[in-house]
């Protein structure tokens, strides 16, 4: 591997926190929301295996749906602190939220995150009732790499043979719904992250592996694999033909799904609803995302 695209990666990472810090500086964290913060969900010490729960005090005790939340980064940066804001204005809605880390390339392969993920699943699963969540009631939303990371792992509970060829050990949680949100759906496309990002994911000689095949996200099985999908784009999103193309996908498959593409306003950009949870289109996109759940539940 270039060592060059690798001090890129890392460059890029530094880069992001040094953002974060100062996006901490104009964000509030609202009063009436619990926050219980890096729980571990391995027990083998690694920063990255940790997660975060939210839940609208006023609840109480009371049991709520759960919606569990990967962060973006395009899968080389990127933290669950980044989402805390977006997490916290869903969690109002009345969820509980858990809200994943996991690790990063090119620290680890896609393969990897799948992994983490997929263990993330397990100790949610587990310890629902400790935060009076509804294990009846499992939903989860992604955005940007994480939407990517999400779409895979959880097409892992059903398609064993997908879940195989990546060597995961796929949870068995009951996940009804997914939230997309600007969707880094497709990693090997002749674009900007196709000609240098898949041997950092699936390795130099991934085309001869089992797991080629679902590499493109457009794959039936990976497709079938899925439960109900909520996607949002918007004009201004530089990856809206991503989503555009996924739910072609899954328009061709039968796959209940619904899609909102936000009109052009230069505000209105990549993620904005994680981005910048307090613009009137972020409530309107967690509204429509919870609305969606909702209904896939009955």
């Amino acid at each position: 591997m270039s060592h060059s695209i690798t001090d890129i990666f890392y460059k890029q990472r530094a880069d992001f926190f040094k953002e974060q810090k100062e996006r901490e500086k104009r964000m509030t964290f609202p009063d009436d929301v619990e926050e219980y913060k890096n729980i571990a969900y391995l027990d083998d010490g690694d920063k990255a295996h940790r997660l975060d729960v939210y839940r609208p005090k006023e609840a109480g005790s009371k049991k709520l749906p759960v919606i569990i939340n990967v962060h973006g980064g395009g899968l080389i940066l990127g933290s669950k602190e980044f989402n805390r804001y977006f997490c916290a204005k869903m969690c109002k809605l009345g969820y509980v939220i858990f809200s994943v880390e996991y690790r990063l390339v090119p620290d680890c392969m896609f393969f990897d995150q799948c992994e983490d993920l997929s263990r993330a699943f397990d100790y949610i699963d587990k310890n629902i009732s400790k935060y009076n969540g509804d294990e009846k009631e499992i939903f989860a939303v992604g955005d940007s790499g994480g939407a990517c990371l999400l779409t895979y792992t959880t097409a892992m509970i059903t398609n064993k043979k997908m879940a195989a060829a990546a060597k995961v050990k796929a949870s068995k949680i009951n996940i009804k719904a997914l939230g997309l949100i600007s969707g880094m759906f497709y990693t090997n496309k002749f674009d900007k992250l196709g000609l240098f990002l898949p041997k950092y994911l699936y390795g130099k000689n991934y085309k001869k592996e089992s797991f080629a095949k679902y590499v493109n996200p457009e794959n039936t099985e990976l497709i079938n694999a899925l439960p109900p999908c909520f996607l949002v784009t918007s004009e201004n999103d530089n990856l809206k033909h991503y989503t555009i193309n996924f739910v072609k996908a899954l328009k061709k498959n039968n796959k209940y799904h619904k899609l909102i593409n936000f009109e052009k306003k230069p505000e209105l950009t990549h993620a904005f609803s994680v981005f910048e949870p307090e613009l009137k289109e972020s409530g309107e996109t967690i509204r429509e995302i919870s609305k969606f759940f909702m209904h896939c539940k009955r």
